[in-house]
């Protein structure tokens, strides 16, 4: 069984190498005020990181189901909060696509971005519990 920490470290280990070249090229190609890459391989870029990210909430979810809230560990009370702060930094990847004329009323990032949203409250709900001790 999966723990907290364990899902916490394959997503730190994701982090490292989450584009392979594609970010560096990106960057290569921005020089401002001179140079900008596409918009669209930027924000095709965002898309593909929080679909990437969110690939693991069914994990996170597996992983809250088993393990009761009340009496976590140290270890992966510290986790689950690191786990929550990247999920809700990668929340706005698609916010800020969904900002951008071209993409308002998209159904894949509106359908990312409510994915997101409900699993941060289950997190908030599941830590609320932890910090209650109720679990």
């Amino acid at each position: 069984m999966m723990t907290f920490a364990q899902l916490d470290k394959r997503l730190r280990v994701l982090l490292e190498d989450l584009d392979g070249d594609f970010w560096p090229a990106l960057l290569e190609e921005l020089d401002p005020p001179r140079s900008y890459p596409r918009s669209e391989a930027v924000h095709d870029l965002c898309f593909r990181d929080a679909k990437a990210l969110a690939g693991y909430v069914p994990d996170l979810r597996a992983i809250m189901r088993r393990t009761p809230a009340k009496g976590l560990s140290g270890e992966d009370l510290a986790a689950l909060g690191s786990i929550r702060g990247l999920l809700n930094f990668s929340a706005r990847l698609p916010v800020l696509i969904l900002s951008h004329p071209d993409y308002l009323g998209n159904a894949n990032l509106i359908d990312v971005y409510n994915g997101y949203r409900q699993t941060l409250r289950e997190v908030d709900e599941y830590l609320a519990l932890a910090a209650a001790g109720e679990g």
